[in-house]
């Protein structure tokens, strides 16, 4: 930034305001290192309580187990010979030798990269991320208010959007392109659109093992050659422990099965529900979801021992009143925030879900409800907090403008989780003597307050925080219409160009792509 005149009061029209104002939207986050900041001041649980909680599931493992829905597959029989016994009711069981063994072996940190290596990301127990996921299947349309379903056109929107937002560093599906025919068609599609939408690090969920080789494929040729997705994976799979409660699935576990031989990494996930799928007591539910992951880590490192995880505990909670999901909850943000601390316990990198408003709409409630459930996530010590922007209606909806508007909310989580560095420099005490004895009395020149304008403060680049007179004077918007004029402006302007139109056209020629070229640049008039 360039140098700052001393002010001794406030002074400037009404246009050098609006220059202020644009200034400082050029500083809307403060970068932030790869390996993330460091959470964990929050702790939900007391140590003799996670203590408990470790207790109770390994007694859950070695006399529950995981039931198997199917044949016995690769990855049970490998548990199987490493100690594990079938009871009778074919249901794997878990020695606490054999869990204790996996925790030893299960990789503690791995890289997630980006097509843009700036945007890479290393996930440990120790950093904080924040990204979306989700799989909605309505989205609300920009235009008319209303919701519809999602097509591919809205998911490369997405993509493009996140892009360009620094405070969202993944760009996992959010939305499931309803206009797609057939399973395959939305896998192929689903990976070409993030591909082609960000340089980002990009998630997905496969609905096949032979949809996964082929996504890799493409991945491997925008890469450049067979082989170097596995070098360098920059896409992650969110894929079950199971089907709670206490269940492998046949078919989720051969996808994960080649997910993991394919090298990408994978959230080793459990979504029981409280009080439908898991014990309606919170303890309970975390019980249960930390023996389903520990399971499914355990069958991870049985295919490939140290292959990049984490540890995905994502317990959900019900209303009980009528049985549906609640993802705006205070309880949703307790159980994620009691899971963050369990994996820290284990030392693994960790997945929780977090930001999933109940609320349809990007209103007072979704703000409230996203703002309470990331921050408790990344204050607890998550690693990676999936579905933290664009969700509504607890996972069924999306809207763009949330993207935004959460970009700027994660911003500010993100500056809670840095917290206040205490040294003898930023005491201060020679800077108060300074003013009060020699100066002026007061900071607003120092050197000091120039030094850390974009070192210790966060400036949003869309909340307003203009004066009441000076809010009126700019049109009186809200935050949703301008985070409406922000995506318009990006959706018609940023078309990612980082694939060469050659390798595109050899992608295209491979693959059964169905998104338009046309509606991949400004001159398409979607926007």
């Amino acid at each position: 930034m360039s140098a700052v005149t001393k002010p001794s009061r406030r002074i400037g029209g009404r246009a050098a305001r609006v220059a202020q104002r644009e200034a400082d939207s050029k500083m809307a986050h403060i970068d932030m290192p790869a390996e993330g900041y460091s959470g964990g001041q929050y702790k939900p649980l007391s140590d003799h309580d996670v203590s408990r909680i470790h207790t109770s599931a390994l007694h859950i493992l070695e006399t529950v187990g995981m039931g198997m829905m199917g044949d016995i597959t690769e990855g049970a029989k490998k548990i199987l010979e490493m100690g594990g016994e079938l009871s009778d009711q074919r249901r794997i069981l878990f020695p606490r030798a054999l869990i204790e063994d996996m925790l030893a072996t299960t990789t503690k940190s791995w890289t997630l990269h980006g097509l843009d290596p700036d945007n890479n990301i290393e996930i440990s127990h120790k950093g904080a991320h924040y990204g979306t996921a989700g799989g909605a299947v309505e989205i609300l349309d920009f235009e008319t208010g209303i919701y519809r379903e999602p097509t591919l056109d809205d998911l490369y929107d997405s993509a493009r959007l996140i892009d360009t937002l620094p405070n969202i560093h993944w760009c996992y599906r959010p939305l499931i392109a309803r206009d797609m025919p057939d399973v395959d068609a939305l896998d192929i599609n689903t990976a070409y659109a993030l591909l082609s939408g960000t340089t980002k690090p990009w998630g997905i969920t496969l609905g096949s093992a032979e949809n996964v080789k082929k996504a890799i494929s493409m991945f491997d040729m925008v890469l450049g050659g067979e082989g170097r997705f596995k070098s360098q994976p920059s896409c992650h799979m969110v894929q079950g422990a199971g089907v709670p409660p206490l269940r492998f699935a046949n078919d989720r576990c051969i996808i994960k099965e080649e997910a993991i031989r394919q090298g990408m990494p994978i959230m080793i996930a459990s979504a029981p529900q409280a009080g439908a799928t898991s014990p309606a007591a919170l303890a309970g539910t975390i019980v249960q979801v930390v023996a389903e992951v520990l399971a499914g880590l355990t069958y991870a490192n049985a295919i490939a021992p140290g292959h990049p995880c984490n540890f995905a505990a994502w317990p959900f909670v019900s209303d009980l009143r009528t049985g549906a999901m609640s993802g705006g909850s205070g309880e949703q943000a307790l159980l994620a925030a009691a899971v963050a601390q369990m994996s820290d316990f284990y030392g693994l990198p960790s997945s929780v879900p977090a930001g999933m408003a109940d609320s349809k709409l990007p209103d007072a409630q979704s703000g409230a409800e996203k703002a309470y459930t990331t921050a408790l996530a990344g204050l607890a010590g998550a690693n990676m907090v999936h579905e933290s922007a664009g969700m509504h209606a607890s996972l069924l909806g999306f809207a763009l403008e949330s993207l935004v508007i959460d970009n700027d909310m994660l911003g500010n989580v993100q500056r809670l989780i840095r917290g206040i560095e205490v040294t003898d420099e930023t005491l201060s005490t020679h800077v108060i003597e300074d003013v009060i004895l020699k100066g002026p009395g007061h900071y607003l020149g120092h050197d000091q307050t120039l030094g850390l304008m974009e070192s210790e403060y966060h400036y949003p680049a869309l909340a307003d925080r203009a004066t009441p007179r000076e809010w009126q004077e700019n049109g009186a918007k809200d935050i949703v219409a301008r985070a409406k004029t922000q995506v318009r402006a990006t959706l018609s302007s940023h078309y990612p160009s980082h694939i060469d139109p050659k390798l595109d056209a050899e992608i295209r020629a491979r693959f059964d792509i169905r998104l338009p070229e046309s509606h991949m640049t400004s001159t398409g008039g979607r926007w």
